[in-house]
């Protein structure tokens, strides 16, 4: 029976290169380079090794929050506020 490593790069004829990411009994699951992961059985799987490297990724960057969407939450949160409580004092 075929045996992987994690992290040993593979090529699978239908989802193209990826990496294995885990190595179970009878299943490898794979991570493939368009970032999707698929389990396989390990005995049925056409999977071949490959010498080919794993594409470099770029580090993510995180979205900003803006004025704008922080001035809308607080209008939100203050029409919200308004609707719940009656208006007029109960004295």
């Amino acid at each position: 029976m075929k045996r992987f490593e994690i992290g040993a790069r593979v090529h699978e004829p239908t989802y193209g290169l990826g990496s294995v990411i885990a190595v179970e009994d009878a299943f490898t699951r794979i991570q493939f380079d368009d970032n999707t992961v698929r389990k396989f059985l390990t005995s049925l799987a056409k999977i071949k090794p490959s010498n080919e490297p794993a594409p470099t990724t770029r580090a993510r960057t995180r979205k900003r929050k803006t004025a704008t969407k922080t001035k809308t939450a607080t209008k939100t949160k203050a029409k919200a506020k308004a609707k719940a409580s009656p208006d007029g004092d109960s004295d």
